[in-house]
């Protein structure tokens, strides 16, 4: 015969279990009342998620009062960067052309000598 007192504990053991499984399963149902009907993965396609979302109108807006650049203003931006990075591309590279031809007569110089 099992002693009453430890019926008791058992029987309080599962009630405390099943009490927190229910509560589990209750709180994954909630719905949030400021809920606009997305689920947690999902965005509004327009405005994004709120505060943490990009607004395109208002970027739009922005950009035409920024008074920006104009592609053709871009454009030719664009290629003058692009130019001087080619040709700042040739000189390191050419330093580095002329830095092993040195290296290599210095050590070419030592083995003569």
């Amino acid at each position: 015969m099992k002693n009453p007192l430890s019926q008791i504990a058992i029987a309080l053991g599962l009630g405390v279990a099943v009490a927190f499984s229910l509560a589990s399963t209750a709180r994954s149902q909630y719905v949030d009342p400021n809920d606009q009907g997305y689920q947690s993965g999902e965005k509004d396609a327009l405005y994004g998620d709120g505060i943490t979302g990009i607004n395109p109108m208002d970027l739009i807006h922005r950009a035409n009062l920024s008074g920006g650049l104009s592609a053709e203003e871009f454009n030719e931006q664009s290629q003058g960067q692009i130019q001087n990075s080619a040709a700042e591309y040739r000189r390191l590279q050419q330093e580095r052309i002329l830095q092993q031809y040195r290296n290599q007569n210095e050590v070419e110089g030592a083995i003569v000598e």
